[in-house]
This record gives C-alpha cells, sequence and structure tokens, in this order.
C-alpha cells in the first residue's frame, strides 16, 4: 500500500520492462508491416526510411527479446494455471459481459491475462527462431544447399506469428483501457485503488489489504 493508500501492483522495474517490451514490439510490428507488401513501405519513412528500418528492425528484436526474457523471469511463477484458473476460463463469457457476480474471484492476475502472458511467451520464442536466419540467411557455416527454402519457410511463420501478436496486441490494449478502465494506471503509475482491485482481482485485494 502507498502513500495515497492504493495498492502497490508493479514495481517499477516491471513497468519499465513491460514498456520496452511493448514499444519495442509496436516498431517491430510496424515496421515488419512495411516490409510485407510494397503498399505499406511508406510506414517506413516514419523511421528514417527503408534503409534504416531494415537495419533497425532486427535489433530491435534484440531488444524485444531481452525484455521478454526478463519479463518471463520476473512473472512465470505468478503464471502457473490453477485450478481457480480453470473455473474462470469456463465463466469467461460472463467476464466479457462484465457480469462479475457469475466470474470466480481472480488473484492478482486472472486465467486470462496468464494464458495471454504464455501465448507471448511462445511468439517471442517463434520470433526469435524465425528472425535469426532471416537476419542472417547464409547461416553461421554458410549458404547450405536447402537454406534458401528454410529461410522462405522461416519468413512465413514469421509472419503469422506477427499477426497472431498483432491481434493479441489489440485485445490486450482494448481490455487495459476501453473495457476496464483502471486497469492501465497500475502499468503506469504502479498503483490501482482498492475498489479497482476488489472488483477485478477480489482475492489479491483481500491478500494485500487483510480484509
Amino acid at each position: 500500500m502507498n502513500d495515497r493508500g492504493e495498492l502497490q501492483r508493479f514495481s517499477y522495474a516491471e513497468r519499465v520492462i513491460h514498456w520496452v517490451a511493448g514499444l519495442s514490439f509496436v516498431f517491430l510490428l510496424f515496421t515488419g508491416l512495411a516490409f510485407s507488401h510494397p503498399r505499406f513501405f511508406w510506414i517506413t519513412s516514419l523511421v528514417g526510411g527503408g534503409s534504416t528500418a531494415r537495419i533497425l528492425h532486427p535489433w530491435m528484436g534484440v531488444l524485444f527479446t531481452g525484455s521478454m526474457v526478463i519479463m518471463f523471469m520476473m512473472w512465470a511463477r505468478e503464471m502457473t494455471i490453477q485450478d481457480g484458473d480453470r473455473a474462470w476460463l469456463r465463466a469467461v463469457k460472463h467476464y466479457a459481459i462484465h457480469d462479475k457476480d457469475n466470474v470466480p474471484p481472480a488473484g492478482k492476475y486472472n486465467a486470462g491475462q496468464k494464458l495471454f502472458f504464455w501465448s507471448i511467451a511462445l511468439l517471442g520464442i517463434a520470433y526469435i527462431v524465425t528472425g535469426i536466419p532471416m537476419w542472417m540467411p547464409g547461416g553461421a557455416l554458410g549458404v547450405g544447399p536447402f537454406y534458401g527454402g528454410v529461410v522462405n519457410g522461416m519468413r512465413l511463420v514469421h509472419y503469422l506469428s506477427t499477426v497472431a501478436g498483432g491481434l493479441l496486441l489489440i485485445v490486450h490494449v482494448y481490455l487495459g483501457t476501453i473495457a476496464y478502465p483502471g486497469t492501465l494506471r497500475g502499468m503506469l503509475h504502479g498503483s490501482v485503488s482498492h475498489a479497482w482491485a476488489k472488483l477485478h482481482h477480489p482475492l489479491w485485494q483481500k491478500e494485500q489489504s487483510g480484509s
């Protein structure tokens, strides 16, 4: 609990890593979109042109990957799926329409947030596994007889993973801003009100406040 009587939800380090991962992904998403089709190539002008975008894209991928690794180490233990989470998932339709009386109480993170975390973690692995061959198409030991086909396959998986990540990002932003007001405050300022916590994460609110 902070000086204003609010509950501390995220530390400063957690917020920094979250925003580094989020903003680097947005950069990757838009520059990747620019590379995907000539009609979108104009997007590269926002970052200094095509050459600059091609240089920055893989290095921003390194930043995104590093931040995801740190984020995973910070939160993986809290993201395990438990029996209460399975019950929450069965009632997700009630959560979607704000029918909180029919939604099992959640702890610090509900099952939807946990699934989002694991989905992004898996996509992060897909990005790095497919991104490296695209960045260095010659391979560490030179060009092999089938390497061109490997790169083309990796490019397809990379794009499909990016589409999935982009859709998840849209849902993530929508839920954190429009659908559930007050949620974004936790990631901006690190704290949330008791009322918000009691509404969305009652088990965590009870644990933190002792009431």
